[in-house]
């Protein structure tokens, strides 16, 4: 693969993940709103670290510290060599430090619109389309949120603030922020805290989405929870209901099997029975048998099995020691012998059949 196919196949798989997670947080947007989640006023919350951007006529910035309990402010020029420096040395060695920015309406495109109420679910999409159908911006390039002033039932119309800050503003003092050890967030909007608009522009317009995470009114949080464990106990039961329903099918299969009788018909356990009669005696077994019957005088030279019984060639001194040992032989009957020959060595050579028990000696 080339370095451009690479690099294309890098680019599509960015934005594929990006419309990923836009797809997600749209889809929870959606559902925070119709389960009725409230916005949290992230705005007005206490924040031991205000960072003021004044109207864009001033230089600087201002940064409130009250951790020490009393409010001390510093003046700041973002672009001053040592501005990193300040910022890391007002932090401290206190880690994670959160910094709320209060951003001057003036340096923001503010605008009013007049929309349906049923684009509320999906109010993020219809602000990104209209902004960049109205205005040169484009959604990738600006920080946006947005919040409903009012509205009229029936008309069924709501009035909408969508504020817009350009990213080129923002985007330098949140890396500083980041590379001195802070935290930012909120950002909002207005001339002083007590007077800010109730939108957090580090949000992107999920509004729904901040309140389900952010931490909703106690209601909210309590109706979350007995859902949440309502539907654990819908599973549980589910469960149950589940492996109960299966052990009664196990246990009425059981008792048909055990009604309807024998898995095995009548017919077909009497040809098994008769395949397994006219089966050979395992040899491994007989030999060893026939080995400790024997006395050592006897030596047993070959051996032969069938349905009938076996069929033993031995080499014996005389012919009734060997027999009087084989007829205690267990699974066999009575020996029979076939032949006897001398051998040039002087003993004998025996040919001895025994019939396997229950079937009588051969005639």
């Amino acid at each position: 693969m080339s370095a451009t196919e690479t690099a294309a196949s890098g680019r599509a798989l960015s934005s594929l993940r990006a419309s990923g997670r836009a797809a997600l947080r749209d889809g929870l947007d959606t559902a925070a709103h119709w389960l009725g989640l409230s916005d949290t006023r992230r705005d007005r919350a206490p924040a031991l670290l205000t960072i003021h951007l004044g109207a864009p006529v001033e230089t600087g910035l201002i940064l409130i510290d009250r951790r020490a309990g009393e409010a001390l402010s510093h003046r700041l020029d973002p672009a001053a060599d040592d501005f990193g420096e300040r910022l890391a040395a007002i932090r401290g060695a206190q880690a994670g430090v959160r910094a709320k920015i209060l951003v001057d309406p003036a340096y923001c495109f503010v605008r009013t619109l007049n929309l349906p109420s049923a684009v509320l679910p999906r109010m993020r999409a219809v602000l990104a389309q209209e902004l960049e159908a109205a205005t040169p911006f484009r959604a990738e390039s600006v920080h946006s949120d947005w919040y409903v002033e009012g509205e009229d039932a029936p008309a069924r119309t709501i009035r909408v603030r969508h504020v817009v800050l350009k990213r080129t503003r923002l985007d330098p003092l949140l890396a500083a922020l980041a590379q001195a050890g802070f935290a930012s967030g909120p950002v909002t909007v207005g001339g002083d805290e007590a007077r800010s608009l109730p939108l957090d522009l580090l949000t992107g317009g999920h509004r729904a989405l901040q309140s389900f995470t952010g931490g909703g009114r106690g209601g909210d949080l309590a109706l979350i929870a007995g859902a949440l464990l309502l539907l654990l106990g819908a599973f549980c039961g589910f469960r149950r209901h589940q492996e109960a329903t299966l052990a009664a099918l196990d246990a009425a299969f059981a008792e048909a099997r055990r009604a309807s009788g024998p898995a095995v018909q009548a017919p077909l356990r009497a040809g098994a029975a008769a395949i397994l009669a006219g089966r050979a005696a395992p040899v491994t077994e007989t030999w060893d048998a026939v080995a400790h019957a024997l006395p050592d005088m006897v030596a047993a030279t070959s051996l032969r099995l069938d349905a009938e019984g076996a069929y033993l060639t031995l080499a014996a001194p005389e012919e009734a020691t060997p027999l009087a040992a084989l007829a205690q032989l267990p699974g066999f009957a009575a020996p029979t012998l076939r032949l006897s020959q001398p051998d040039a060595d002087g003993r004998l050579r025996l040919l001895i059949e025994l019939p396997r028990a229950g079937r009588g000696a051969r005639p």
